[in-house]
């Protein structure tokens, strides 16, 4: 077990971190962000050469990974449409005036969600979230949410130069937890929480280990690319995650 000194008070953790992914791990975002992308290029088929709509398939498979600048990208290059960086900066604006309209209409956080981290937080594990989302698309629904201050390290989309599957914003996130708790965290003894092929690729690019939570690929696709698979995180046995985390009660 590792011990660690944080404002002058002798703390006992796990061996390990958690890091979360945040859209479709955390909150129910992920259709949301689907619909946003749609409106986005159906308000601006001028821009890019005429109407282009995103599959759901399409959008779960491939692009659910990205950032919005990265999405948009691939996108548009895929339908072999205009993908200068002047219309994606416009897009993107649009698409995130869009999605943040929306976010008031998220009350609760997915099944599971709250229960783990206060699991967690009795234990002091450190937490922290790793995610393509904006910062203040996320700092808004975590206050909504009443679960802000679970969270020691924020790593977003403005972090980063590549986002997921780049595996730059997980060696960050778990490298600020470090610091942040002058610990000496392993990694074979964190796990990182995803949802997407992509993010679970990032995750195990930087050494880390994957729950795989079934919200956005059902658990037949999760299993080829996570290390455990769970369907939802109110499912998730603690005394397992204990053991994963090197904690002993």
């Amino acid at each position: 077990m590792t011990v660690c000194r944080r404002d002058s008070i002798l703390l006992f953790m796990s061996r390990g971190c958690v890091i979360f992914d945040f859209d479709g791990v955390i909150a129910d975002t992920e259709t949301l962000h689907h619909a946003a992308y749609n409106h986005t290029l159906a308000a601006m088929a001028g821009e890019i050469g005429g109407p282009l709509e995103i599959a759901r398939e399409a959008y779960f498979g491939r692009y659910i990974v990205y950032g919005d600048r990265e999405g948009f990208f691939h996108m548009l290059r895929d339908a072999g449409r205009r993908h200068d960086a002047g219309v994606i900066e416009k897009l993107c604006a649009a698409k995130h005036a869009f999605f943040t309209e929306k976010l008031s209409e998220f009350a609760d956080p997915l099944p599971g969600v709250r229960e783990t981290l206060e699991w967690l937080e009795r234990r002091n594990v450190p937490r922290a979230i790793c995610s393509g989302a904006r910062r203040g698309e996320i700092e808004e629904l975590l206050e909504a949410f009443k679960l802000r201050h679970h969270f020691d390290v924020l790593v977003t989309i403005e972090d980063v130069l590549l986002g997921k599957p780049d595996p730059e914003g997980y060696n960050l996130c778990f490298d600020k937890l470090n610091l942040e708790y002058d610990a000496e965290l392993e990694k074979d003894y964190s796990l990182v929480i995803e949802d997407s092929a992509g993010g679970c690729s990032a995750a195990q690019a930087a050494g880390l280990r994957v729950l795989g939570v079934a919200t956005s690929l059902p658990v037949k696709e999760l299993h080829k690319c996570a290390t455990y698979v769970v369907e939802s995180l109110a499912e998730l046995d603690k005394d397992t995650l204990g053991v994963w985390l090197g904690i002993k009660d």
